[in-house]
């Protein structure tokens, strides 16, 4: 019997008998070495604030978690800086809790503004917000263009910086404060997605050449108002490899497209 003939009798003998052959896949080249879950790294050593500069004043380590605490006399908005480089092509996940009432932020790709103070910082961040559900998840530019996509929103925000609702990611959730939440924030060339506890919040993309930054530093705030209390614990965060910048003609605007609600004009950068 030839070999073949062989093979065909046992794949049906193990057929008969109930036996499922496994299946072979062939090889996923495209997978990059970024994308194992063993590549994501913690910068957070759960004990003190070793690779971190803020204020002592408002950022303290409390039960494992990064800890920012204002009595309601902030002044201007504070950051602590994660000092252990910058990042561009990247996916974040960590931890959060916060108080009724608070407010604060994931701050990346970001720069000093010193102009407000040695521990301030102006850039992209994905809000963190217990006072209104369309801002928690929402893509915000500190101290530049303010609001770049509420939360629900798919938003294109065209070369002259206009911003533009193409879509829906879902409807917009409620995350109670007092509760930790898982935060995301996955960024590749000039495209942002944010998601809590794995429910996508916005994606944006970002084509103004003047407004947005590729690179930069990552922080957390808290914000002035209310006295309040926010924690960050189990710090997660993965490089990805380089990412073309996607065209704005691939992202087109639909005709009826509304835009994002303004609020205030932009503020200058430094």
């Amino acid at each position: 019997m030839s070999t073949q003939r062989k093979i065909c009798w046992l794949a049906l003998l193990l057929m008969l008998a109930g036996y499922e052959m496994p299946q072979v896949h062939a090889q996923d080249k495209t997978k990059k070495p970024a994308d194992r879950q063993t590549d994501f790294k913690s910068i957070f050593n759960g004990k003190d604030l070793t690779g971190w500069e803020g204020d002592p004043a408002y950022w303290t380590v409390e039960d494992g978690a990064i800890t920012g605490t204002t009595d309601g006399k902030l002044k201007a908005n504070s950051f602590i800086v994660w000092r252990g480089g910058t990042v561009k092509n990247f996916e974040l996940r960590v931890k959060v809790k916060i108080t009724q009432g608070g407010n604060s932020g994931l701050q990346y790709r970001s720069v000093p503004f010193p102009n407000a103070g040695p521990y301030v910082l102006t850039g992209y961040q994905c809000d963190i917000v217990t006072t209104n559900d369309e801002y928690d998840g929402m893509l915000y530019d500190e101290r530049g263009r303010r609001i770049l996509a509420q939360a629900g929103t798919r938003v294109v925000i065209d070369p002259s910086n206009e911003k533009w609702i193409v879509g829906t990611v879902g409807e917009i959730k409620h995350f109670p404060a007092g509760e930790w939440h898982e935060y995301q924030v996955i960024v590749r060339g000039n495209h942002h997605i944010h998601r809590i506890d794995g429910h996508t919040t916005v994606e944006v993309f970002d084509h103004d050449p003047k407004g947005r930054r590729l690179e930069g530093l990552l922080g957390v705030q808290v914000h002035v108002g209310p006295a309040m209390k926010v924690q960050f614990k189990d710090w997660r965060l993965k490089d990805l490899p380089d990412a073309p910048l996607i065209p704005p003609e691939k992202t087109p605007i639909p005709p009826n497209a509304p835009k994002v609600p303004v609020q205030g004009a932009p503020q200058r950068r430094p």
